[in-house]
């Protein structure tokens, strides 16, 4: 099937929110909020969530009111979760997400494991560029994902105080900008990885690692690219998947929709084209039924001025806790959440693989 760019991106797009969103057509409006911090992948929040709600601002309103009640912030210009941090408030997120809660069944989240997302990178970017010149398909049967839980799952135990420096010093190298601090140059990574295969024990492990050493022509092609001012995707952003498996889940569910998003410096025409068009194209590469999603809206705003867009922001904070949990940071939000949030969150990429939707069905 042939795309027709002009069918699925209009050339407005975004374009700003002035007005409360309303369902006055039949095309229906999905809020959503990412907590996204760009290409930095080596904050401390080691998870990203980004959540969509199917509510415009209309019916949020008195929900967001309801809520900022129950914790006492009525006068607060946005609602943020570290307002329901104690436990009056986390209980009246649960009712609001729960059965029969108001936002029951319109909450979606999808999440990303931040170092995991760095590995992936690594064999995204790097290794299966490799692999590729050699006429092997890395993607038949799983095995770049393979290739990156392994190296996740393993590296940290086998590279012991190299791991995280190797990291962050990849996040540097592929990241299209960087405010602070020296830029990671390819010899400096590449003398890096020839430490890390010097110390590394491990067959598995130490194979990555040696596919790494033989493609540094790969790593300098990707510094050349995302140091080029026509590059349209933040190389190391996970935004462009978390946004664009929501709004397949969300087209999925509910036919038409029309998109707010909280404005972010990312979400330009060129970004939001690349994700509707990825969206479309793996709708049919994957053969699925029907006509490629196409929206019929897509808009910006900010927070402050949409309650549709606070609502999203509660909602992926929520799901950002509850897999912090699962992957070993524990809280008090989580435990309170977990029952009621955990099945909104449908999708993401995590360094123990499916482990986490595995555990939810059981």
């Amino acid at each position: 099937m042939q795309l027709d760019r002009g069918t699925i991106v209009h050339p407005d797009w975004p374009r700003w929110a002035t007005q409360p969103t309303a369902d006055d057509t039949d095309a229906v409006w999905i809020a959503d909020e990412s907590g996204t911090s760009g290409e930095n992948l080596v904050d401390r929040d080691f998870v990203v969530a980004h959540a969509a709600v199917r509510v415009d601002d209309w019916t949020a309103e008195p929900i967001l009111e309801h809520l900022k009640e129950r914790v006492g912030a009525t006068e607060a210009a946005e609602a943020k979760f570290s307002q329901f941090a104690k436990d009056a408030g986390l209980e009246a997120l649960a009712e609001t997400f729960g059965p029969g809660g108001a936002l029951d069944g319109l909450v979606t989240i999808v999440v990303a494991d931040k170092p995991f997302v760095i590995v992936a990178k690594i064999v995204d970017l790097i290794v299966e560029e490799w692999a590729h010149e050699r006429g092997v398909n890395l993607y038949a049967g799983g095995n770049a994902r393979q290739m990156a839980l392994t190296l996740s799952r393993k590296g940290p135990r086998v590279l012991g105080e190299l791991w995280d420096p190797l990291m962050a010093a990849f996040v540097s190298l592929a990241r299209t900008k960087q405010r602070k601090g020296a830029k990671e140059t390819v010899a400096s990574f590449y003398a890096r990885l020839g430490e890390a295969r010097r110390q590394c024990w491990h067959r598995d492990v130490g194979h990555v690692l040696d596919v790494l050493l033989e493609s540094k022509r790969h790593a300098e092609a990707l510094v050349r690219f995302v140091a080029d001012e026509t590059t349209v995707v933040a190389t190391m952003d996970p935004m462009g998947f978390l946004l664009g498996d929501n709004l397949a889940i969300a087209h999925h569910k509910h036919g038409p929709i029309r998109v707010l998003h909280d404005e972010q410096n990312i979400l330009t025409h060129a970004f939001v084209e690349g994700v509707l068009m990825g969206v479309a194209a793996s709708h049919v590469t994957f053969g699925r039924d029907g006509a490629p999603p196409v929206l019929a809206d897509f808009c910006v705003g900010h927070s402050r001025n949409h309650h549709s867009i606070q609502l999203a922001d509660l909602a992926a904070s929520s799901g950002r806790v509850i897999v912090e949990a699962h992957l070993g940071k524990s809280s008090r939000a989580a435990d309170v959440l977990r029952e009621v949030v955990s099945p909104s969150i449908v999708h993401g990429v995590l360094r123990d693989g499916d482990v986490f939707w595995a555990d939810q069905s059981k």
